[in-house]
Parts: structure tokens; C-alpha cells; sequence
């Protein structure tokens, strides 16, 4: 049922040891995620922007327990029950990985060279609750990986033989042939042609309609998410600082960096400032933004803004917008 959610993100946080050699100062870290809350609906598409080394790919990864967070969690509403991610046993999270499938950026490193397709698609198959045999796995790959766009007869070729857009739909197909929920798409189509991102992002639109999925969708191009997906949250510095309706966020766009991250894109907004993203090697202080923002006030680097809501569904964090 739309609108029902089916996973919930709460107040996340996670980071990473600096090691940079010998001569590294001890207990350094890089805070990449920063108390992080978003929901997916069912059906629908929630969108991370911002640019690289942002913390969308950390958080993504936090959400499937690629990696452990420090802390908050990650509520699952699957079988009519409520689950929370961060306490699962290993047999429980091998049955959350199922309902919620990741699909890598780069498809030529994320598929193994060695294997045949049939083999990609079928290696996590054969280790999940869904293995009914060999006969049944092939037939399963071969409808899917037509459903993806490509031909059964491509199951016994190898990934160097496919290019990068096929390669891709080879990546989307491993993920659904465990019939999942909820696909986290990382940059995706960055990596592609523009008109073989046109075909990607079409073939995961009619995939949304006829399954039913829910998707994490992360990118850097605001056009691209703003066409896809429903709502999108603006990460920056590990710190979500605007979040809305898709439909809207191009014209609506209140926060500082998000107009200047359309103004970047073609926009009609003009950066007020220049600046590159510095990476968090100390605990969070005052608004993330504040060091880049023509705007910002002492308050604004002493205070971490709270959440601010402007219109129905559409909130910033920000003290001076």
C-alpha cells in the first residue's frame, strides 16, 4: 500500500578511522554520517543528493549493515511486522538482504569477469531461501534477465562481452531475481551515456510499476533524481539539510547549498559563494554548510539548525533561509 513506510531511518551516525601512515595522530576520524532520519514508502522513491564524499553511499551502505553504525537504526516493516536492522541475528539479516537488494555504481567491477552471467545472477540465489534447484534457478535468470531488457541465450556469455549499459541491467537483474521489496541503487547511471541513462532509469520505472518496489536512489545529478524520484533529501558534509517533494525541489528550493547545487546544474539560481566540501575530522558543530554560506551568522557555527518545516512534506535545516 503507497505511503505505507517500509523502512525507516533513525538519527544514524557513523565514522571511520583516519589512517593516513606512520605519522597519522591517533584516534583521528572522518564523521561521514551525522544523525541521518529519512523514511521509504512503499512504492516510491527516495532520493539522496549531493555531492561526492557527502555520506549517501556510507548511509546506504549503514541501511543493509555493510557497515555497523555507531549509532541509530534501521526499522524494517516487512511481513506485517516491525524489525530493527541494527539487532538481527546472521540468519535474520540474510533474510532482510533478500527483501532489500543493493546495486553497485561501477557494474564492471561489481561483476566478477571469471563467471558467467548465469553464475551472477545465480551465486546469492543458491544461498538463499529461495533455491528450488538448478532447473528452476536457470529458468528463473532467463526471465528476468529478459524482463531487464537482454536475451536468455546471454546466460552462458561472460560480462567483458556486454557493454557498460548491459552490464548494468545485468546488475539490476541479480538484484530482483531474489524478488526484493526495496532496491538501493547507488549512481547507478553515472557512469553511462545519457541516452543509455534515459534507458536504465525508464526500465526501473516500469520495474517500480509492475513489482511494486520501493527505492533508495542515490545520485549526484539533481535533473535525474528530480525526474525519478518521489521525495529527495540533500545530504551534505554526512548531514541532511533539506528534504521535499521531487516535483517541486527545483523551483521550491530553499536551503543555501541546495540552490547552489541547481545553480551548478543549470539552474536559475546564482551561488552566492565558492567553496569546496571540507571533510568532518571533528564531531559536528553548528550547521554543516556554515564554512561555504555567504549568509551564515556566528549562531550558524555554533548551532546545529533543527528541522524547519516551510510547507506540507518540504523542511530544511537552516537558521537564515
Amino acid at each position: 500500500m503507497e505511503n505505507e513506510t517500509v523502512i525507516q531511518v533513525c538519527n544514524l551516525k557513523k565514522r571511520f578511522g583516519l589512517d593516513a601512515g606512520f605519522f597519522a595522530k591517533a584516534d583521528q576520524h572522518v564523521y561521514a554520517v551525522n544523525d541521518v532520519s529519512f523514511e521509504i514508502k512503499r512504492g516510491q522513491t527516495y532520493g539522496l543528493v549531493g555531492e561526492s564524499g557527502c555520506g549517501k553511499t556510507t548511509t546506504a551502505r549503514l541501511l543493509i549493515r555493510m557497515y555497523e553504525a555507531d549509532q541509530g537504526n534501521v526499522i524494517y516493516y516487512g511481513d506485517g511486522k516491525l524489525k530493527d536492522v541494527q539487532a538481527m541475528s546472521k540468519k535474520e539479516l540474510a533474510l532482510f538482504r533478500e527483501k532489500v537488494r543493493y546495486v553497485f555504481q561501477d557494474p564492471s567491477r561489481s561483476l566478477d569477469p571469471r563467471l558467467t552471467v548465469y553464475d551472477i545472477l545465480t551465486s546469492s540465489l543458491k544461498y538463499s531461501s529461495k533455491w528450488k534447484g538448478k532447473e528452476d534457478a536457470r529458468a528463473k535468470a532467463a526471465a528476468i534477465l529478459e524482463e531487464t531488457g537482454l536475451d536468455a541465450k546471454d546466460l552462458d556469455r561472460k560480462p567483458s562481452e556486454f557493454s557498460g549499459g548491459q552490464r548494468q541491467r545485468i546488475s539490476i537483474a541479480r538484484g530482483l531475481i531474489m524478488e526484493p521489496e526495496v532496491l538501493v541503487c547507488d549512481e547507478v547511471v553515472s557512469a553511462l551515456d545519457v541516452s543509455v541513462q534515459a534507458q536504465i532509469l525508464n526500465l526501473l520505472q516500469d520495474l517500480r510499476k509492475k513489482r511494486g518496489l520501493s527505492f533508495l536512489f542515490i545520485a549526484h545529478d539533481l535533473k535525474v533524481s528530480c525526474w525519478f524520484c518521489d521525495t529527495i533529501g540533500v545530504m551534505y558534509r554526512g548531514m541532511l539539510v533539506e528534504e521535499g517533494p521531487a516535483k517541486d525541489m527545483f523551483k521550491d528550493a530553499v536551503h543555501p547549498y541546495t540552490q547552489a547545487l541547481f545553480a551548478g546544474a543549470g539552474g536559475n539560481y546564482k551561488i552566492e559563494k565558492n567553496g569546496e566540501m571540507n571533510t568532518l575530522l571533528e564531531s559536528p558543530k553548528g550547521c554543516p554548510y556554515a564554512h561555504r554560506c555567504s549568509r551564515a551568522s556566528e549562531k550558524c557555527r555554533e548551532e546545529i539548525p533543527e528541522w524547519k518545516e516551510v510547507s506540507e512534506g518540504h523542511k530544511i535545516r537552516c537558521f537564515n533561509a
